[in-house]
């Protein structure tokens, strides 16, 4: 990985996003590109009066003016944590879809992986807050890694779970999971919760641990539970797990009005960063 998306608008997830970006930027030799999305005030009339088409004019420059001021202290927090190694680039762009500009720039400038930060409040507020991460975890084609607000990074990436359903194109996620070895060294989790206690999930858990079990520092757990997302947590909360992983599917309109799917949940709602990997179309 040699190229990374960072959008921002310099709030406090975004600053805590940073942190998780310059390291990964530091070890892996990678460049970050900064993003800045705005839009322009809409104007809805026919007429505009000469005063207003000034301001929308110099719209653009108050904008540059400010996302100018906005970029120094960026370097400064990478000096701060001795990073101030990591190369970077600065883009702002206008537009009124953000996540259609994040990966927009994202395929135009070929980056590896984007990680940003996400609102982290509970419930129906935090699908809102939260909407522009979870949206960009569903429909970027490359890595991201979704940082809540209240997460804090010590530095380290020792421990990382995967959560696996045992479906094939999973594997593909798990392999990429373990290419991180290159740069971290941590242990890794191939979790899977059942919800339905039955012993088809421990007998596929039993396969899946033949095929990688000569794998160093690899654990395989079936959690049991009715409550997915809550085995889920307490599970990464015993284990101190740095970053959760998985596999994303893109959901149809009647399937997002009905049903969140588990990593946008996840996102909302996990103290935990999320590393999300599309998974490729049949």
């Amino acid at each position: 990985m040699k190229k990374i998306l960072f959008p921002t608008d310099f709030s406090d997830a975004a600053n805590r996003a940073f942190i998780y970006a310059l390291r990964l930027a530091d070890k892996m030799g990678a460049k970050i590109t900064t993003l800045h999305v705005y839009k322009k005030p809409h104007i809805g009339a026919h007429y505009m009066p000469a005063t207003l088409e000034k301001f929308l004019e110099s719209f653009d420059w108050y904008e540059f003016e400010s996302y100018k001021r906005a970029l120094p202290p960026l370097r400064e927090m990478a000096e701060e944590y001795g990073m101030g190694n990591v190369e970077m680039v600065h883009v702002m762009r206008e537009g009124e879809n953000l996540v259609k500009a994040i990966i927009e720039v994202a395929k135009e400038d070929e980056v590896d992986i984007i990680v940003m930060g996400t609102k982290g409040a509970g419930g129906l507020k935090a699908i809102f807050l939260g909407s522009v991460a979870g949206e960009v975890l569903e429909n970027a084609t490359i890595p991201v890694l979704a940082i809540p607000e209240e997460a804090i990074f010590d530095g380290l990436i020792n421990h990382i779970a995967f959560t696996t359903s045992y479906k094939e194109e999973e594997k593909r996620t798990l392999e990429k999971v373990l290419q991180l070895r290159e740069w971290f060294d941590f242990e890794l989790h191939c979790i899977n919760v059942d919800t339905a206690h039955v012993e088809f999930y421990t007998k596929n858990m039993e396969k899946l641990k033949e095929e990688y079990g000569h794998l160093e520092k690899v654990n395989f757990v079936v959690l049991e539970g009715t409550d997915m997302f809550k085995v889920l947590t307490e599970y990464m909360d015993e284990h101190e797990i740095d970053i959760l992983a998985m596999t994303t599917h893109k959901r149809n309109f009647i399937q997002e009005l009905f049903e969140y799917s588990r990593t946008k949940y996840l996102s909302y709602h996990s103290k935990v960063p999320l590393l999300s990997f599309l998974a490729p179309k049949n």
